[in-house]
């Protein structure tokens, strides 16, 4: 890996721990309202100011960035984890019949993940469990199909079948064949799916569905900010800057490590 790309990799990652874990540094307690310094500018006390209710702009940021990137981690490893067995294991080598599998995927992989959401509302009411396993669900059943159709590509090829030839099982060619040759493609499937997670997460959030109340996070900063950018824009564009930041950074962390497989296949 040259120094561009080792540059390219370990930037977005200290960016995204940056946002993930900075609460554990926040100068202030982000829920602390103090009415005698709402508004107020950048300072000692408050490096980025505080809000319409005296609250610390910079805590508030940072503390936000637990939960917005926290139930994106959360929720791109459970669709890693399930996405790459579910599709490695109903791959086949022929698809002659694979009518059912496709047709249940393209149908399911069709909702948009709003309809999942507002499914789960229903059921479960607003919060981040509801948040979570709405777009997890809906990320991961592209997940499956993705895996599910490159494996069946690589299965069809000589290296396949020549390690069949010494008696090698299905399950040590799935794993131990096939799924280094289709990594770099997943691990970028689902590096841009935690960008779109992010938007998904922010834009619900932002009209009051999904995390529920007393929950901080970026689209709740925005949503409360927004009206005052005439007297504070910078209220409104702080967290729309951490927003941009964090989907730049899983898009170079995708591309990259997308365009490192490339070069090593």
């Amino acid at each position: 890996m040259t120094t561009i790309k080792k540059i390219k990799f370990m930037v977005p990652i200290m960016v995204l721990c940056i946002c993930c874990f900075g609460f554990l540094l926040i100068p202030n307690d982000p829920f602390q309202v103090n009415l005698m310094h709402r508004l107020a500018a950048s300072s000692s006390q408050y490096p980025l100011g505080t809000d319409l209710l005296g609250r610390c702009t910079l805590s508030r940021l940072l503390y936000g960035g637990r939960t917005t990137i926290g139930i994106v981690l959360l929720g791109c490893s459970l669709v890693l984890f399930l996405g790459v067995i579910i599709g490695l294991v109903i791959s086949k080598n022929n698809q002659r019949n694979d009518v059912v599998y496709e047709s249940v995927l393209n149908s399911i992989t069709a909702i948009p993940p709003i309809a999942y959401l507002i499914i789960f509302i229903g059921a479960w009411g607003n919060g981040i469990f509801t948040m979570t396993i709405a777009i997890t669900i809906s990320l991961l059943l592209r997940l499956i199909k993705l895996v599910k159709t490159r494996a069946e590509v690589e299965l069809r090829k000589a290296y396949v079948y020549c390690a069949m030839t010494p008696g090698a099982g299905r399950i040590r060619i799935l794993f131990w064949h096939v799924l280094p040759n289709i990594i770099a493609d997943v691990i970028e499937f689902v590096c841009l799916s935690c960008a779109d997670m992010i938007l998904a997460i922010v834009g619900f959030s932002f009209i009051g569905l999904g995390l529920g109340d007393n929950v901080m996070d970026w689209g709740t900063m925005v949503s409360e900010s927004y009206h005052l950018i005439q007297i504070n824009p910078f209220l409104t564009y702080y967290p729309i800057i951490c927003i941009f930041i964090s989907t730049l950074c899983f898009h170079v962390l995708g591309r990259t490590i997308s365009s490192g497989g490339q070069q090593n296949a």
